[in-house]
């Protein structure tokens, strides 16, 4: 399809235009069952100019979303803690720029990373070339460490000898370790009261205890004949962290993004230093990898301090995307133009549809001619893949029963029993009813086996699936399981049956 491009007379389409095509194209959406669940709100020239919810937060239990209902917004996370560490860098708390081992003095590094020759930039930009699982797995999956003893495990997190922009959770773990150590509130209480509280923020959360469970959106599973069925909300308290860990309203996520798009005003008054706004959408380093320079239908230049730093058909943008299970958020805004877009949903098309929705937005805000025929073709791009999607869908619901009554050649009972390793907790295994169930901290699951060697498995984790495979030494006297490529071994149970304590 070829752009129509603005031209220097083409004028922003009118508010009540906007509103009018964002508004039917999220309702039929979700009508035609494209997600079980949508929210958007449009942001313009520092007011609201509209927000709502469609379809269902849990589909199962019946209960609609509304503008009360909690979105997860996983990685999005990270916009949070990049301001936080610009507004104390703004108070000359702390120097971006600083070697991370003066920050962290306490820290024993991996012997192959020099941590004085990397920065608290670094890690926000994702550039420190650490190679970690051990630390982002007990923080976004099983909590099985609790997060003060997370520092002591970034000696497990080797120098993965590349230096160039690798997108991942460490740094912002990382960075939430300096706001720890600056502000003995720690940083989520310093992160509600120097950002949320200003901003009037009242409905953002980093926790899942406390709060009423009908308002949390949950994640959906698209079923073979195109209905959805709630799963689960993994997330507990232990696995709310920096780099993806909170709740919140489509309002506050909207007075959020006026906040930073208009140099933290609100209002008409300032709630954040404009000097830290400003500092976290500087860029600190380029995207380097071509894959990594295309996102949706948005270029993206490099990193802030917690901003993705892009482009959108020339115009500058500065959004934050995140997903999780079937969760998928989308904040940005084009400061140029005073347009922003905060899409979330909870399953199935979701991931695209609140791109699409943006990008429409955008276009309007534009005056590009082709705006509203450019979403049409993009949604109906989505009904071909949801077609397949279904097709897909019927035939994992078929392969999963076949599996979960496949015989097995070696007993069960052979792997229940506990498995770990330092840094990573107690993974234990048991039997239910023939059948293998695994609980790690806060991550747990049913085995379903994969073929009949009985050694191999297949389970979800966030909805996505994960391989674990059961081996022993060939003298047979050592056991371990391989989750997810991670080695844990077997260890001994104290006398009463429990798995050991961890070092670390």
């Amino acid at each position: 399809m070829t752009t129509a491009w603005p031209t220097a007379g083409a004028q922003r389409a009118r508010v009540p235009t906007i509103v009018a095509a964002v508004d039917s194209l999220a309702r039929s959406a979700v009508a035609d069952g494209l997600t079980p669940a949508l929210g958007v709100a449009i942001v313009m020239d520092g007011a609201v100019v509209y927000r709502e919810a469609f379809g269902y937060a849990d589909v199962t239990a019946g209960i609609r979303a509304d503008r009360r209902t909690l979105w997860y917004v996983a990685s999005t996370s990270k916009m949070f803690t990049g301001v936080a560490v610009a507004l104390l860098a703004s108070r000359g708390a702390v120097q971006p720029t600083a070697p991370i081992a003066a920050l962290l003095p306490d820290v024993v590094w991996h012997p192959s990373v020099n941590a004085r020759a990397l920065t608290l930039a670094d890690f926000l930009a994702h550039t420190h070339g650490l190679a970690d699982t051990a630390l982002v797995m007990s923080a976004a999956y099983t909590g099985a460490v609790p997060e003060r003893r997370w520092p002591a495990l970034l000696g497990l997190a080797p120098a993965s000898g590349a230096r160039d922009l690798v997108y991942g959770n460490l740094g912002y773990n990382v960075a939430a370790m300096v706001i720890d150590r600056l502000r003995p509130e720690g940083w989520k209480q310093f992160v509600h009261d120097a950002l949320f509280g200003p901003i009037g923020m009242q409905h953002t959360y980093a926790r899942v205890s406390g709060l009423p469970p009908a308002r949390i959106a949950r994640p959906h599973r698209l079923l073979g004949d195109g209905r959805y069925r709630t799963e689960p909300f993994a997330k507990v308290d232990a696995t709310m962290n920096a780099a993806g860990g909170h709740l919140a309203t489509l309002d506050d996520l909207a007075r959020w993004t006026i906040v930073q798009m208009d140099s933290g005003r609100l209002e008409g008054r300032t709630v954040v230093a404009p000097e830290a706004v400003a500092l976290a959408q500087q860029s600190l380093a380029a995207h380097t990898r071509d894959a990594a320079r295309r996102f949706a239908f948005f270029d993206r230049d490099g990193w802030g301090m917690g901003w993705d730093l892009g482009r959108y058909e020339g115009d500058r943008m500065i959004g934050r995307f995140g997903a999780y299970h079937s969760f998928r958020s989308h904040v940005s805004f084009l400061p140029d133009r005073r347009v922003g877009v905060i899409a979330m949903s909870t399953g199935g098309a979701g991931t695209a549809l609140t791109d699409i929705i943006a990008a429409l937005v955008y276009d309007l805000a534009a005056g590009r001619a082709d705006a509203l025929p450019r979403a049409t073709a993009r949604v109906q791009e989505l009904h071909v893949r949801m077609r397949s999607a279904r097709t897909a869908a019927m035939a994992r619901d078929s392969a999963e029963r076949a599996r979960g009554l496949t015989p097995r050649r070696v007993p069960t009972e052979r792997h229940v029993g506990h498995y770990g390793r330092e840094g990573y907790g107690v993974l234990t295994i048991v039997e239910r009813r023939g059948r293998l169930a695994y609980r790690w901290g806060a991550l747990q699951g049913t085995l379903l086996p994969v073929d009949t060697s009985g050694a191999r498995f297949e389970t979800l984790r966030a909805g996505g699936r994960v391989m674990v495979e059961f081996s022993r030494s060939p003298g047979g006297t050592s056991a371990h399981l391989v989750f997810d490529d991670m080695l844990l071994p077997r260890v001994p149970s104290t006398r009463d049956g429990r798995p050991p304590v961890q070092s670390r």
